[in-house]
């Protein structure tokens, strides 16, 4: 049997993904005003921008997944459901919407597992977040020819 986290304080630092998912739409914004804009940009700074927004597409999809395990936790403490219970409300909902491919009565997955893959979730949303910066840093910065 696996350890069950708080839901309460996973659903908190799940909520944290707010502030890179609205900092990498401005700096999505940014690169695509700057593609459009830009008469003379060099190919290498175009690229840097494309990339960026590439970046930055791959993390409003986490931002998405991460918005969505924030809102699975809220319903999960507004229904007072915990342990095993939990798992399995979160299973058929994620079943029900087509989210979730395995049988609703298949084995359930400890809540240490969801907890890491929420985790691994919210930190790939950084990591783009920091990676899409850079890109466009970069393509600023690029000398123009």
């Amino acid at each position: 049997m696996s350890t069950v986290p708080d839901l309460a304080t996973m659903q908190l630092l799940l909520r944290q993904g707010r502030w890179p998912a609205l900092l990498s739409l401005g700096l999505l914004l940014v690169a695509l005003l700057l593609l459009g804009t830009e008469p003379g940009l060099a190919m290498v700074a175009a690229g840097l921008l494309l990339a960026s927004v590439v970046v930055g597409l791959a993390q409003a999809y986490h931002a998405c997944r991460v918005g969505l395990d924030a809102s699975l936790l809220q319903l999960l403490r507004d229904e007072a459901l915990e342990g095993d219970a939990a798992a399995r409300r979160t299973d058929q909902l994620l079943h029900d919407s087509g989210l979730r491919r395995a049988a609703p009565d298949a084995p359930l997955r400890g809540w240490d597992l969801r907890w890491a893959g929420m985790r691994r979730l919210l930190l790939c949303q950084y990591l783009l977040t920091g990676v899409q910066v850079v890109l466009l840093v970069l393509a600023v910065v690029w000398p123009q020819t």
